[in-house]
């Protein structure tokens, strides 16, 4: 009986490992490669609402949040961080990107759905998130 137990533990033990493997900062190269032409959805942790994002192969941004449509820009500066700006605002929000398993976090904010490929952002998309698909 104590083996199976000491063996139970180790399985719960490898298997936090292996969760907590999964995560991983994304260097510059990697998130230029996977942040550019791809749909998010999402929830932010800190105050529990739903955002979408949508960023077409050139940079060009789309951040929806409650009722709220932002058009932007995405650039990954040489550390590795994502840097979106919604104009008319010159202030610059930049984040660390962390893959976590399928999903990304930017800090809060947290990937629930994900579509790549996007070849450009609008209400043909729209759908797609809503549904919760993910690719």
């Amino acid at each position: 009986m104590r083996r199976g137990l000491s063996l139970f533990v180790l399985l719960i033990v490898s298997a936090g490992g292996i969760a907590a493997a999964q995560t991983v900062r994304l260097t510059a190269d990697e998130a230029r490669r996977e942040l550019f032409g791809v749909e998010f959805g999402g929830v932010n942790e800190t105050v529990g609402d739903e955002w979408r994002e949508c960023i077409e192969p050139g940079g060009r941004t789309i951040y929806r949040r409650g009722g709220e449509v932002s058009e932007g820009r995405l650039e990954i500066r040489p550390d590795g961080q994502a840097c979106f700006t919604y104009p008319p605002d010159t202030y610059q929000s930049c984040f660390e990107v962390m893959r976590e398993g399928v999903n990304y976090r930017f800090d809060a904010f947290v990937t629930r759905t994900i579509r790549r490929d996007v070849r450009s952002c609008g209400p043909a998309n729209d759908a797609y998130v809503r549904l919760g698909a993910e690719s």
